[in-house]
């Protein structure tokens, strides 16, 4: 009755001997592990660890799930996640952003699909690959306050401190922050390469860990290819038409060749998706609750004017 999300009021470990008193099968998550407010990881969950949360049933936590403002390159950085698979998911509250991050299992007979299929994949690392926003745009990526527009990458925290300087409040302790203090490996230690994984889909991998794609949701490539909002009829309807055409959203972003996208969406949508695919673009971190603005045209001192402009207001 609070906020939408259901508040047990236990804390981690108690709900978790609750889950698993009902069957031994059962399977506990983390997820968006790093968020601030109540990710296990978070400034504001207060463990450092997940032996630490979770205790004595740590050994039955066999998976974590990344969040927004991650993805699995920050996650690989920490030791205590070797033994753990990484899982993406997107929120299923939100209708046309349930395509934002997605985990492909592999599975041998989808037709036949259990949960014990499910359980047996998350548990032996069984992943194809899992699809994931750029965590730059997630909304607790950099640390700041968002009422007094501060904003802070990990060095400049470590440099000004976890207090706002404008009103001396503490400030929001962002994902990027919380990665460095729990890491174990620098990002040096994680040389990232890029290999085909299947049908035309190119991905990051490290030291045989399930590999990872990045994209940027169709319908906000499609807002600034068309000039209109993201929640506009126009930017709806031809993301209706692409999706039709193509199968899906995954499709048009990571399987469909650049070549057909211009045929049927234009070139410029095409020239969109291949910057995307890239990782050709800007983007301005999120903070405090507030998204990531993505910018797929232009130069980054384009980015650093509007904020500038931004903060008369």
């Amino acid at each position: 009755m609070s906020d939408g999300r259901p508040v047990t009021g236990l804390s981690v470990k108690e709900l978790a001997e609750i889950v698993f008193s009902v069957s031994k099968d059962c399977l506990v998550v983390p997820s968006h592990l790093w968020t601030p407010w109540f990710g296990t990881y978070g400034d504001r969950g207060g463990f450092n660890s997940i032996k630490e949360a979770y205790g004595d049933l740590a050994d039955q936590i066999f998976a974590i799930e990344t969040g927004h403002s991650s993805d699995p390159a920050m996650n690989w950085r920490v030791g205590e996640l070797d033994s753990r698979t990484i899982l993406s998911f997107s929120d299923a509250h939100s209708l046309p952003k349930m395509s934002r991050e997605a985990t492909v299992f592999e599975i041998e007979d989808i037709k036949k699909l259990r949960y014990e299929d499910i359980r047996e994949a998350i548990i032996n690392n069984k992943i194809t690959y899992t699809i994931e926003f750029y965590p730059e745009e997630g909304k607790y990526h950099y640390t700041g306050h968002r009422n007094c527009g501060v904003k802070q990458s990990p060095e400049e925290t470590k440099r000004l401190g976890e207090t706002c300087s404008v009103c001396g409040r503490p400030l929001t302790v962002g994902v990027m922050h919380r990665v460095e203090e729990l890491a174990t490996r620098t990002v040096d230690e994680v040389k990232t390469k890029v290999v085909e994984i299947g049908e035309g889909v190119q991905g990051i991998e490290w030291n045989s860990r399930p590999p990872y794609v990045r994209l940027v949701p169709l319908m906000e490539i499609l807002s600034e290819v068309l000039g209109s909002g993201f929640s506009s009829q126009t930017v709806e309807n031809e993301y209706n038409r692409l999706t039709e055409y193509f199968g899906s959203e995954f499709a048009v972003l990571l399987k469909t060749p650049i070549e057909e996208i211009a045929k049927i969406g234009g070139e410029k949508l095409a020239e969109g998706i291949k910057k995307v695919r890239e990782g050709n673009i800007f983007i301005d971190p999120g903070y405090d609750g507030v998204f990531g603005k993505v910018k797929i045209w232009g130069e980054e001192g384009e980015i650093e004017d509007e904020k500038k402009q931004m903060s008369l207001f």
